[in-house]
């Protein structure tokens, strides 16, 4: 048998410990052991008088407790060349690349993850967080580690919709702003209203006012893409009917970011529902100087590439599936 090397691990008094001068809690043991002092697992199974599978097992319920927390850095899967490709073709600042996990768990879980990730190391004191919505914000939202920054500000950029309250505007800029522990500034008027003139009436209400000048102090945005596939998110969402979509796919919509259409170009497309519709639009989205896209899925390549070519995202996180579509499609 190996010699076990010295460990490191100390505990600060008054706290329980065993006979071998360890946390009480075995989960917490092995964690430390196996992380901080690396020692192998049979090693450690040997200290804490139990068997290497159950050490495992330890290993695996720090992960769930959160007692252990594993990070990747992303500008590993920069280099990645799909992620090289992409970037230098549509002129990106960043581009991350998920690799393909052959179907395990839904795309928009895996890129709102890596979304999580990146997003946690680019929030600084001071920032004005703009949110989309959609299943990948969400999951985005609910992947971020706590990461308490200093005056930060999370903004709703598009109205409610309380209806879809599963991926609804409101729980991921709260979601996001709690992780963060940062100022949570909810829009608090609908997506869509009835008519042009109620949205003219909405936004010269003094209590709406401020809410809506906020949103042009943004400067980082975070927002997914949709399709306009009878079951894409936009109409899933209650918030518009494909019958009400049609004259913007009429006139060759393939892509929607918060609320706004584009064809294929990239290029905005104005029509009736414009005029009632309460957020950024694409061209206040533009300003932004960092715009973080998160969308994958082979579904969604039409979509993405839209939104790329008119260059609404300066940074792209993505799946190998999406990625490999997109530069199968700069080849053709």
């Amino acid at each position: 048998m190996s010699k076990m090397r010295q460990s490191k691990f100390a505990v600060a008094s008054p706290v329980t410990v065993n006979n071998a001068g360890l946390h009480m809690d075995p989960v917490v043991s092995a964690a430390w052991l196996y992380y901080e002092d690396h020692l192998t697992q049979s090693d450690i199974a040997q200290l804490l008088g139990v068997s290497r599978a159950t050490i495992i097992n330890y290993l695996s319920e720090a992960r769930r407790r959160g007692v252990v927390k594993i990070s990747i850095a992303s500008e590993y899967f920069e280099t990645m060349q799909l992620a090289k490709e992409i970037r230098d073709q549509y002129g990106l600042d960043r581009c991350i690349v998920v690799p393909d996990d052959q179907g395990r768990r839904s795309s928009a879980q895996r890129v709102g993850e890596a979304g999580a990730q990146l997003l946690s190391t680019m929030v600084e004191p001071g920032d004005m967080l703009g949110v989309s919505w959609g299943q990948t914000v969400l999951a985005l939202s609910n992947a971020i580690e706590r990461h308490p920054t200093p005056d930060l500000s999370v903004i709703q950029i598009t109205g409610s919709m309380m209806a879809t309250y599963a991926f609804s505007p409101e729980l991921c800029t709260s979601n996001i702003a709690d992780r963060f522990g940062a100022r949570c500034i909810n829009l608090h008027a609908p997506a869509l209203v009835s008519s042009a003139e109620i949205k003219s009436i909405l936004y010269l209400e003094p209590a709406l006012i401020p809410q809506l000048e906020l949103l042009q102090t943004c400067n980082k945005i975070v927002f997914g893409v949709g399709n306009l596939d009878p079951n894409s998110t936009i109409f899933g969402s209650g918030i518009v009917t494909p019958e009400a979509a049609q004259p913007y796919m009429d006139r060759g919509a393939v892509s929607v970011i918060a609320g706004r259409y584009l064809d294929s170009a990239g290029q905005p497309i104005h029509d009736h529902l414009d005029d009632r519709m309460i957020g950024l639009t694409l061209d206040e989205i533009d300003k932004i100087s960092i715009r973080i896209c998160v969308a994958g899925g082979e579904s969604k390549v039409e979509a993405i590439r839209a939104a790329l070519n008119g260059r609404h995202a300066t940074i792209l996180v993505t799946d190998e599936l999406a990625a490999r579509a997109l530069v199968r499609g700069m080849s053709e």
